[in-house]
């Protein structure tokens, strides 16, 4: 305790880690139980089949409920019941040892135990209950035709199937009981999900339909006639085929079809109406930008790609949609095979991470709320409110992403430090961060974006300083910072990286040196472009077209340096690949650490001998080691500058 510095507080980070770790694991361990669970019941079912009895009869004679629900509610239960047993025999055993011993790490052992079990226990409720849910059900033993009600949550994206042209993320309210089929196919599912039938008032009529409440995150797919009638946060009555999805983090697919598959059954909140009505005037500006300028300038400025966005007609007055106006409406006719070209460069070249909306937008527009602030003499209260309202402000303008989700939550408690007047730890607010989403979101464990953000944020806090005051020793300061803030930012996140693809960015350090004087200006540029977009179109297209300069020297590195065959390492693939990548991180920290204090101990030893030769020299003798001649960092900034000219000069010539 008397060793604890309040500016460095690393309490928390052991606790956020195994709290991912115990989440991630139950998450794996229930998929696994699951899938187990469900081949079983092909197998039964399959069984029951060849001796001349009905799927749906068999339902009926075994209770009612298919096989699948009942292992679903036996993985719940006993999941949670023996991770309670061990996690408290854990404790128990793990806070007797600590306390006879009088180890000092007793009290962060046993909060680690605890985060332990709320993070299992959390996750597998969220798993049980999606289990459980009526859609999930209705896709696993139907997976035929159905109606929906259900709430659109995030913007239409181009689709990711190419047998549909637009895709939206959903949560449903209920599946509509009004076809045979559909009652049928419950009714043999029984009891398990009879109790969540229930009679719902359409808002637009007094007619009212039979519904089956569900909660289930769904994942439609639609084609290019109804793409454009799909508004982030209405109501819509969807018609299509329900089924289990067969990658990604959504768990069902529902591919629209049918005779008027999409009809509105409520507009969205006005706040929605008019951020969707914002960035549909800021893709419009963005249209008169090159290729490059259309396709990188809305991927920078609100973390989605040009070519993938889908426009939606609306009145920005009633918030209503409308047919779609031809091929106006789309912003999908940017040269594909360009678009494509360009997305797998910065790929290749280790910049991809700029075209999602993290951190740095957040710390742009908090410092410039902040020197506002200052400038009209505000207090710290009232200055820590505006930067919150900021942060809200844009994560809303924001395409909904889980990097924006950390950067906003870790933002807040950064707010709110500084309005109490407490100096801001990030380390402190990241594990809190990490708690508390896990805790609200256990499904945030599975995900690459949040992973991504949080490793490269705790590469930040962590080794930033250090290589940066190491750096600084071998290149001038601004590039020494640099350089220390992209191999930080990339230490951990290189492992979770080959989880995803089994490669090696090799030139990603020096691609992210070249364009980081360029993506700060052109960043707060496309934010104001989106800011003026809806009011004055025209100031908007200045502000792009200047935001599409710095967009054009991304795109002039990433062709350069992404274009070659030695731009990627292969690397072995999965968690080996994982592993060995740490092995390899770690390796080397420890080569460097051995390197620095071998080199400090040559030069500790020559000093003491330089102090013996001098104590034996003749009085009057000049003892000085060396002649100080100027400035260090100019001597530095000239030695570096002669170098950088010679590596431009013929080979004869560089003498």
């Amino acid at each position: 305790m008397l060793r604890e510095q309040g500016s460095r507080d690393w309490r928390l980070l052991p606790v956020a880690l195994t709290m991912w770790a115990a989440s991630l694991a139950a998450h794996l361990v229930f998929d696994w139980w699951s899938a187990a669970a469900e081949s079983g019941a092909a197998d039964m079912v399959g069984g029951v089949d060849a001796v001349g009895i009905s799927a749906g009869e068999a339902a009926v004679h075994m209770g009612a409920v298919p096989v699948s629900e009942d292992a679903g509610a036996v993985i719940a239960s006993v999941t949670s019941q023996v991770m309670l047993a061990a996690v408290a025999v854990l404790l128990l055993m793990a806070l007797g040892i600590a306390l006879r011993m009088g180890i000092r790490w007793s009290g962060t052992v046993a909060v680690c135990l605890a985060v332990a079990c709320i993070g299992g226990i959390t996750a597998i409720a969220s798993d049980a209950a999606a289990w459980r849910d009526p859609a999930a059900v209705w896709a696993r033993s139907q997976g035929s035709h159905t109606q929906v009600r259900a709430t659109v949550t995030a913007p239409v994206v181009a689709s990711d199937q190419r047998e549909y042209d637009c895709q939206a993320d959903v949560r449903l309210n209920g599946i509509i009981m009004g076809t045979d089929a559909t009652d049928g196919a419950f009714v043999r599912n029984g009891a398990a999900v009879g109790a969540n039938v229930a009679t719902y008032a359409d808002d637009s009529s007094e007619s009212s339909e039979t519904m089956l409440h569900s909660k289930a995150k769904v994942r439609v797919y639609a084609e290019e006639r109804y793409c454009t009638k799909l508004n982030r946060g209405a109501v819509y009555r969807l018609t299509g085929t329900l089924e289990q999805a067969e990658y990604g983090r959504m768990p069902l697919w529902l591919l629209v079809e049918g005779e008027e598959p999409v009809i509105r059954v409520k507009g969205p909140p006005w706040h929605r109406a008019v951020v969707e009505h914002m960035q549909q005037s800021f893709f419009h500006v963005t249209e008169r930008l090159p290729d490059q300028g259309r396709v990188l300038v809305p991927g920078l400025t609100l973390g989605v790609l040009g070519q993938d966005y889908v426009s939606v007609t609306t009145d920005s007055t009633t918030g209503t949609a409308s047919e779609p106006a031809g091929e106006e409406s789309w912003t999908a006719s940017v040269n594909e095979t360009y678009a494509n070209t360009l997305e797998d460069r910065f790929r290749r070249s280790g910049i991809m991470h700029l075209m999602a909306v993290s951190g740095g937008h957040f710390v742009l527009l908090a410092d410039m709320v902040r020197r506002l602030c200052m400038r009209f003499l505000l207090g710290r209260k009232p200055s820590a409110a505006l930067i919150a309202f900021a942060y809200v402000l844009l994560a809303l303008l924001m395409f909904p992403g889980d990097s924006v989700t950390r950067a906003l939550v870790m933002g807040l408690l950064g707010a709110a430090a500084y309005g109490i007047g407490r100096r801001t730890q990030s380390l402190s607010a990241l594990s809190w961060t990490v708690i508390g989403v896990l805790i609200f979101d256990p499904d945030m464990s599975q995900s690459y974006g949040f992973a991504l953000s949080s490793a490269a944020v705790l590469g930040i806090v962590l080794f930033a300083g250090i290589l940066g005051r190491t750096l600084v020793k071998l290149l001038p300061e601004t590039i020494a910072q640099m350089t220390a803030m992209t191999m930080a930012a990339q230490m951990f996140t290189l492992p979770i990286q080959i989880l995803m693809e089994p490669e090696l960015p090799l030139l990603s350090v020096p691609a992210n040196l070249l364009v980081s004087p360029f993506v700060g200006f052109a960043t707060v540029t496309g934010l104001m472009a989106l800011a003026c977009a809806w009011c004055v179109p025209w100031l908007a297209g200045m502000f792009a077209w200047i935001a599409s300069l710095g967009t054009l020297v991304m795109e002039r590195v990433a062709m350069w340096l992404g274009g070659g065959e030695w731009t990627a390492l292969p690397w072995p693939d999965g968690v080996t690949g994982a592993l060995l990548m740490l092995l390899a991180e770690c390796g080397l920290a420890a080569l460097a650490v051995l390197t620095a204090r071998f080199v400090r101990y040559r030069l500790m030893r020559d000093m003491v001998l330089g102090m013996d030769a001098t104590a034996d020299s003749e009085p009057g003798e000049d003892r000085s080691p060396g002649e100080r001649f100027g400035s260090a960092r100019r001597v530095r900034m000239s030695l570096w500058w002669q170098e950088t000219r010679k590596l431009f000069l013929p080979a004869g010539d560089r003498t």
